[in-house]
């Protein structure tokens, strides 16, 4: 019961239309939900780890990219035009994720990886 009660809450993401398109005001028939943009990220992780020798684990890439993501399920999809610092929307997202996996096994493995991105992530923002 506990993968099924996973399953249909993350499902949910298909429903949850990504902020910004609101944010900048895009009018589309269709706008992505947060579910194809997961399916988009992996699906270019996969091709650039096909063309180019990154030497990366392709496995713990799409992990990352995927279990990132379910905080929006609880939180929403936040942005800096939504007043909250980007420590505090790790320290929210880290909090969501930890119930969103609370029923699995690997838990305590993926709620690593939501902190080495997250870890890597800022870094990588500090930069700029």
């Amino acid at each position: 019961s506990k993968v099924l009660d996973f399953y249909i809450l993350t499902n949910s993401l298909k429903d949850k239309i990504r902020s910004g398109v609101a944010l900048w005001h895009i009018t589309k028939d269709r706008l992505e939900s947060i579910a194809e943009h997961i399916y988009g990220t992996c699906m270019l992780a996969i091709a650039l780890d096909s063309e180019y020798d990154f030497n990366i684990d392709i496995k713990k890439a799409i992990l990352m990219l995927t279990i990132h993501e379910l905080e929006e399920i609880t939180i929403g999809d936040l942005t800096p035009f939504d007043n909250i610092t980007r420590e505090e929307k790790i320290e929210k997202g880290e909090q969501a994720v930890s119930e969103i996996l609370s029923g699995l096994v690997k838990k305590e493995e993926y709620l690593r990886l939501t902190k080495e991105y997250n870890a890597k992530k800022m870094e990588i923002l500090s930069n700029f």
